[in-house]
């Protein structure tokens, strides 16, 4: 018999049709999904072991994701080092091909290889030189003023017998006086020859080369200069536009941008770290003209960046140091060039050691000199440095920062000396030898560029190189008021920093990128470029000019044997230079070689543990799908009888019952 069912009785066949249909929605989602739970709560005691096998994932996976970024940096930084090395060693072919040509006859001479001696007068050579394979010949007579005179050449006869010849005579026994004084000091050789018949020296080119004051006069004739040929010519000219085209490719691969920043750039990200403003190698040769300035020789020089106005120098003064000479100094009158790097102090350098045989400073406390690099113009102060406080070039300084080796210029340390704690002394650096500076603000008629040929003891001068056409000339100093609208600047080629980064590749790998366009290797490679593309490969000067080695006969195999050597020390140094960082190609390839290997053998790693844990996790949360539909059926029919049996209980009136 049917009862009338009563709310308790309601209540629990809604409950029981709630429970199955609860039931077919979870066998529902295990057979679409084969998840036990799409809660945690499900699982039941597995939820803890899930979440903390989830966690390790997704710590695998961000590692994996970042360094998938990486790989594809250091996989763009290997073909930019790669397309460098494929450039360098395709420039390095040519200038051997270069090398192999006779390169002493590839200089053009204004003398031509011979002098014709015009003056009938033999006085008219008296007090005049002329410097034959680097000896200093001084005609002479028998004025005392010339007493101790080397290699003198003494006219003296011949100005005694002059008024007995005629002036080709003359002339022509000037000429054998001169062969007579060379034969006694062994200096005459079959390469040389004298036609007394036309007064004519003959004599291979470069032979006359240094202070020659007898081309300077009316006394003289020179030959027919002697020019390149034209295949010698073209074959230079292919040379320095390849260095140039090599440069600028270069300058291209270390600005590479890849994702979002210069992969080269030393953390600056924003700015391509190498600046190369040079479009045609006539441009890059009218500011490097190879003579008055040339490509900066040193690191120091290269990768230097400085900015001088009237506030650290008060007003300056700029004058040549002769008429002749490109050699000018230029004079700070209220200041001086020198910015201090280091206040000697029991903390900042503990006692200090001059060593004049070693040319050392040695101070007590670890890193003392870690702001200064080889290179760098040094100027010591204080009065408790004696004859040491003068100016200096820095030759190394040691790892641990303690030492100082300097070049021997300048004297060198003129004393051995101990101070403790380093007295008064300050070290100041300034513009090292070799940097070109930009002189901005000074008009027209002012060099446009200048170069550091060094510094005076206190700071006060700049020695530099100059334009002798636009510079005042000696006897006629410019000076330009402190507060004028001038500078006097320096760029380094880089733009970046040297912030190395450290890259966590896994929980206990981790990879440092320290490799910058300022690395050695790169700045080696720069300087033989530039050594070769700049202008006057070829001397252009002229002999004429009172100055020292004016014509610079070897000045072609220099460069390119200096070219050759920067090239090898830039590819593979050998272990020459272990304290310098990257130091060569081969150096920086292995380490990004190094780097993506162990990123693959990560990446692999990262994977089967991924692998793994994914496996793990899906055990303990999936279900067979074919039991869990059949569930699911089995849910569904029983929640239809369910509804069933509850829909004719809830029919059933007063009246059925009764």
């Amino acid at each position: 018999m049917t009862r009338v069912p009563t709310y308790a009785t309601y209540m629990n066949m809604v409950n029981q049709a709630t429970n199955l249909r609860s039931k077919l929605d979870l066998y529902s989602f295990q057979a679409s999904t084969g998840l036990k739970s799409p809660t945690y709560s499900g699982y039941g005691m597995s939820a803890y072991n899930i979440v903390s096998l989830e966690a390790s994932l997704n710590i695998t996976e961000n590692f994996m994701n970042t360094n998938d970024i990486l790989n594809v940096e250091l996989e763009v930084m290997n073909t930019s080092t790669s397309s460098i090395q494929d450039l360098i060693n395709d420039f390095k072919s040519q200038l051997l091909n270069f090398s192999g040509m006779d390169l002493d006859n590839i200089n053009p001479d204004i003398t031509g290889g011979e002098i014709t001696f015009t003056s009938g007068n033999p006085s008219d050579y008296v007090g005049k030189t002329l410097t034959i394979n680097g000896t200093e010949y001084t005609f002479v007579d028998d004025d005392p003023q010339y007493a101790g005179v080397e290699h003198p050449i003494n006219l003296q006869t011949v100005i005694d017998d002059a008024g007995n010849h005629t002036a080709e005579e003359n002339a022509a026994a000037v000429l054998d006086a001169m062969k007579t004084q060379m034969e006694a000091d062994g200096t005459w050789s079959a390469d040389f020859s004298i036609d007394t018949e036309k007064n004519k020296f003959e004599f291979p080119l470069y032979t006359i080369n240094g202070t020659s004051t007898l081309l300077n006069t009316d006394s003289v004739e020179m030959g027919e200069p002697h020019t390149m040929s034209s295949e010698q010519y073209q074959t230079m000219q292919q040379l320095q536009q390849s260095a140039f085209t090599t440069m600028a490719a270069i300058v291209d691969s270390l600005n590479t941008f890849a994702n979002g920043k210069y992969l080269f750039g030393g953390g600056v990200s924003t700015q391509a770290p190498v600046d190369f403003p040079f479009q045609t190698l006539e441009e890059f040769q009218a500011y490097y003209n190879g003579a008055s300035i040339t490509y900066p020789s040193n690191a120091a020089a290269q990768l230097s960046s400085w900015n001088v106005d009237g506030s650290q120098t008060g007003s300056i003064t700029l004058e040549r140091d002769d008429a002749l000479s490109d050699r000018a100094t230029i004079t700070a009158n209220g200041g001086s060039f020198l910015t201090t790097k280091i206040t000697a102090g029991a903390e900042a350098t503990g006692d200090l050691s001059f060593d004049a045989s070693d040319n050392t400073i040695k101070a007590t406390q670890y890193g003392a000199f870690n702001n200064l690099s080889a290179g760098d113009t040094l100027v010591i102060g204080g009065t408790d440095a004696g004859n040491n406080a003068k100016a200096y070039v820095i030759k190394s300084v040691s790892a641990d920062g303690k030492t100082i080796t300097v070049e021997d210029t300048n004297g060198g340390i003129a004393e051995d000396m101990e101070i403790a704690n380093g007295g008064d002394l300050t070290f100041s650096s300034s513009f090292p030898v070799g940097t070109v500076v930009n002189m901005d603000g000074f008009g027209s008629n002012i060099s446009p560029q200048v170069q550091v040929t060094g510094i005076s003891d206190d700071g006060t001068q700049l020695y530099v190189t100059v334009d002798t056409s636009r510079f005042p000339a000696n006897g006629e100093a410019q000076t330009f008021a402190a507060d004028g609208n001038w500078s006097m600047t320096s760029e380094s080629y880089y733009q970046g920093g040297n912030l190395s980064s450290e890259h966590r590749i896994s929980e206990n790998q981790s990879i440092t990128m320290d490799i910058t366009a300022a690395d050695p290797a790169f700045e080696k490679i720069f300087r033989a470029l530039g050594e070769i593309a700049q202008g006057n490969l070829t001397t252009s000067l002229d002999p004429t000019m009172d100055i020292d080695g004016t014509i610079d006969f070897d000045n072609t195999a220099s460069r390119v044997e200096d070219a050759l050597n920067l090239i090898s020390e830039a590819l593979f140094n050998g272990g020459k230079s272990t304290s310098a960082s990257n130091g060569d190609l081969y150096t920086i390839q292995a380490k990004i070689d190094s780097h993506m290997v162990i990123l693959n053998q990560t990446a692999e790693n990262q994977t089967l543990v991924k692998n793994n844990l994914e496996n793990s996790i899906t055990s303990l949360k999936s279900v067979d799908k074919d039991e869990a539909a059949l569930q699911a059926v089995l849910a569904s029919y029983n929640l239809q009888a369910s509804y069933a049996v509850m829909q004719m209980a809830m029919s059933t009136t007063i009246l059925d019952y009764l």
